[in-house]
């Protein structure tokens, strides 16, 4: 079977489940990573998560060069990786490994439920990230219908980018909202996304009106959106929204780097780390917007 082709749509390319997450949502969750992204990000701090299909990470540093992986590789001759995972299996030293797989709903349902007691005791659940979940709709839906059917909350971080019926569709089926903000101006917005932010502003005003509860992420990303322009026109759009939680503001690290060569790429960019304080606090806090630094 190839794995680079998706069985059918109700089922999602998953690339990580971690379990025991604290700040993707109330209590103790399990957070399920989703593959495949519209957006690309300057900064991008799981670039294992761009494509939608499962991949081959590499480690150069691991490798031993013993040949196992090539002897049980299908396609070494035409150099044409289908990410069967068979490599990974083979290598020793674990310097393959293969990023991502397709599950059912019913699947992800069965390993979900081994953590439901820490649901339960911590008023916790499920968070669906990515990558972008809005990419994997159907699977969503359907893996949220069945978690509810076992009283689980479920909550999605998204970029809000996609058609309108597509982003409804995902307000309908999930308790809480993640809604990631990160440039106010499209044209800087396109600069560093590779995307236009209309259709997300426009879904972020649905969000509003919703009445659905939800939280905005912004990632401060030093001298393109940690600006008092930017983070004022994002309080100013959020001071009507009755079901807004709070903001949450979270500092760039530039630890991600090495998982560009994993992947055989750089990075886009490089930014500076920088340390915040009261003033990227204070557009929200003076529009009486409920604001943490994380």
């Amino acid at each position: 079977m190839n794995t680079n082709a998706c069985p059918n749509k109700t089922m999602g390319c998953v690339f990580d489940i971690r379990e025991f997450s604290l700040f993707d949502g109330p209590g103790v969750r399990t957070t399920v990573f989703l593959k495949g992204c519209p957006l690309r990000c300057a900064w991008c701090h799981n670039p294992e998560g761009l494509n939608r299909i499962p991949e081959i990470l590499f480690s150069k540093t691991k490798c031993v060069h013993c040949g196992s992986c090539k002897s049980v590789c299908p396609s070494q001759l035409e150099g044409k990786c289908v990410a069967c995972g068979k490599c990974a299996l083979a290598c020793p030293v674990q310097a393959r490994r293969l990023c991502g797989r397709f599950m059912t709903p019913e699947a992800l349902l069965v390993e979900v439920l081994k953590s439901q007691p820490i649901f339960e005791s911590s008023n916790g659940g499920v968070t669906f990230s990515g990558g972008e979940p809005l990419l994997q709709i159907d699977f969503v839906e359907e893996a949220t219908k069945a978690l509810h059917k076992h009283g689980i909350h479920v909550a999605v971080e998204t970029s809000g980018y996609s058609s309108s019926e597509i982003y409804k569709r995902l307000l309908d089926c999930v308790d809480l909202v993640f809604q990631d903000v990160k440039i106010i101006d499209d044209e800087s917005h396109r600069r560093y996304t590779g995307v236009s932010n209309v259709d997300i502003l426009k879904n972020l005003e649905t969000l509003k009106s919703f009445g659905k509860s939800f939280i905005v992420r912004v990632p401060l990303i030093p001298t393109v959106n940690d600006s008092q322009e930017n983070l004022r026109l994002l309080a100013d759009k959020l001071r009507d929204a009755p079901r807004l939680q709070r903001v949450e503001l979270l500092p760039y690290h530039s630890s991600s780097g090495g998982k560009y060569g994993l992947l055989n790429s750089t990075p886009p960019a490089s930014f500076q780390e920088k340390t915040f304080g009261s003033e990227v606090l204070a557009p929200f806090i003076n529009c009486g917007i409920p604001v943490r630094l994380l």
